[in-house]
């Protein structure tokens, strides 16, 4: 017979087991819904910097928005954390298992959204920039991304 000290202790043992169990699909689930908002932020500011370059939005928001994807952009390395990928998620597995090649492809969207933000005051600059950007994007997109369904 086990005493109740004994059955408290291992009923104790197992919710924490259980807990510790539990907690990293909670982070993932949050991380995952976490960089699905960034995302959207990125893909969103890009179709703002399209409009721009098609003439339907003033050319004087065009530094805003790049300064935007400029701040977007350092936050992109941070919302790809281990363990955050499966089939809720569009992020391929190589992103971890290729580390240095998807950081070298989030480094090329970072210089990219640079080079759009200081070219954000030519027309001229800032249409070959916006097209070197939407390359950066195709650079993570294609290798690391899912296709779409």
């Amino acid at each position: 017979m086990i005493s109740k000290n004994i059955r408290f202790v291992l009923a104790f043992v197992a919710l924490t087991f259980a807990t510790a169990l539990a907690t990293p699909s909670y982070a993932t689930e949050d991380a995952i819904k976490y960089r699905k908002g960034v995302m959207k932020a990125v893909g969103g500011t890009m179709g703002s910097l399209a409009a721009i370059m098609k003439g339907k939005a003033s050319m004087s928001h065009a530094p805003a928005l790049s300064q935007a994807m400029v701040q977007l952009s350092k936050v992109v390395p941070d919302v790809f954390p281990e363990g955050s990928g499966g089939n809720d998620t569009a992020a391929k597995d190589n992103i971890w298992a290729e580390k240095d090649k998807f950081a070298a492809a989030v480094k090329g969207f970072q210089t990219a959204a640079m080079n759009i933000s200081k070219a954000s005051g030519d027309k001229a600059a800032f249409g070959a920039a916006f097209k070197a950007l939407g390359g950066s994007c195709g650079g993570c997109h294609k290798p690391f991304r899912k296709p779409k369904k």
